[in-house]
């Protein structure tokens, strides 16, 4: 008894939180400070790595969100928790949502962003955010944004080019060592493959496992695990299974581990939506296509090129599990009726002079 008042002399204390400099120091020195359980504190722990992760990837340095680099806590400002929150919508997106609300982001993407709000408001306690950030402004510029997604379904643009994510990994060079660099390379060729051929969502995509594509010699997959949790069947092209055969061929493990699987951290669990949003983000920016590309665009372009070729719309629905085909003509359908009325226009449309030059070859007609 009488040597604990000698143990709580003799603890060590715990530096000022002045001290602090990084979003990493800042986010271990909460998780130390809140009362939760070593569950809740691993949950929250996995959040802000993502915020850390996603600090980096919005400075596009890939290398040191993979390792979790130190992040300044100048790098804060009040746009942060709102363009984390949208990154959130694209790496973790909720397979439920309708189209007609948008993208959002599922339970642990609002877990994560509960996590870095929580940070923020630390931050704020402790006299810690960049000067003129204020916490409540960030929590007002999520709500903001939230108000105006429930206007209406706002269709974003898919880069024409975005088949680029694909050849960007189909030129890199195998390299000859066996290895994680080489499987992860022969990976993301066949999901971004697949992705394409099958326009599924990443979600479907990373449930798979090699039994449901026979190691790549299945042409077509029936699909269980759906948005709508209705089973549909989506089928492949024979590259896209060459590239398949070429990725499992050269693995370790057996008929059911994940088709998509972790050759580094997490070794052998299927990677995550945020993994496969950062192999398209980095092929994306490699090759200069639009901000918005994720795993979600190879699907919109799947869905725009069938229609384009004249596939009927309520086929293409059911490719892609819509429940009404309306939900394609609006999400994306509109491109393709876009062109179509442009080139009807450059058909039978004429330009200002030609109008004008035939309304006077029509005048001098009527007074002859």
């Amino acid at each position: 008894m009488s040597s604990r008042p000698d143990e709580a002399r003799n603890a060590p204390t715990p530096p000022p939180s002045r001290d602090i400099r990084t979003v990493n120091e800042a986010a271990e020195r909460m998780l130390d400070d809140l009362d939760l359980s070593e569950l809740s504190k691993r949950t929250y722990r996995h959040g802000l790595n993502a915020l850390i992760r996603f600090l980096h990837i919005s400075r596009q340095n890939d290398a040191a969100a993979e390792a979790l680099a130190p992040c300044p806590l100048e790098w804060i400002s009040e746009e942060t928790l709102y363009a984390f929150n949208r990154w959130l919508r694209e790496a973790y997106p909720d397979p439920h949502t309708r189209p007609e609300v948008g993208a959002q982001p599922s339970r642990t993407g609002r877990t994560y962003l509960v996590a870095a709000r929580r940070l923020m408001n630390w931050l704020d306690l402790q006299g810690l955010l960049p000067p003129g950030v204020s916490y409540d402004r960030m929590v007002r510029r999520i709500d903001q944004g939230r108000g105006s997604r429930r206007a209406g379904y706002q269709q974003r643009k898919v880069d024409p080019e975005v088949m680029r994510v694909l050849t960007h990994y189909l030129r890199q060079p195998l390299p000859e060592k066996r290895g994680a660099r080489r499987l992860s390379l022969l990976r993301n060729r066949a999901l971004m493959a697949l992705l394409y051929d099958t326009g599924m969502r990443i979600s479907e995509a990373l449930a798979l496992t090699r039994e449901d594509v026979l190691d790549g010699r299945a042409h077509r997959i029936r699909l269980t695990i759906t948005k709508n949790r209705k089973p549909r069947t989506v089928f492949l092209s024979e590259e896209t299974q060459q590239l398949i055969k070429d990725y499992v061929k050269e693995r370790e493990d057996g008929a059911y581990a994940p088709l998509f699987a972790s050759h580094g951290r997490g070794k052998g669990g299927a990677i995550t939506p945020g993994h496969a949003w950062l192999i398209v983000k980095k092929a994306a920016e490699a090759e200069g296509l639009y901000a918005n590309t994720s795993p979600h665009s190879l699907r919109h372009r799947r869905a725009q090129d069938l229609l384009d070729e004249g596939m009927p719309l309520e086929w293409v629905a059911a490719l892609l599990g819509h429940e009404h085909p309306d939900t394609t003509r609006i999400v994306y359908a509109w491109e393709t009726e876009e062109e179509r009325l442009a080139d009807m226009i450059a058909t039978y449309g004429l330009t200002p002079s030609q109008a004008q030059s035939r309304r006077i070859a029509g005048q001098k007609g009527e007074k002859e």
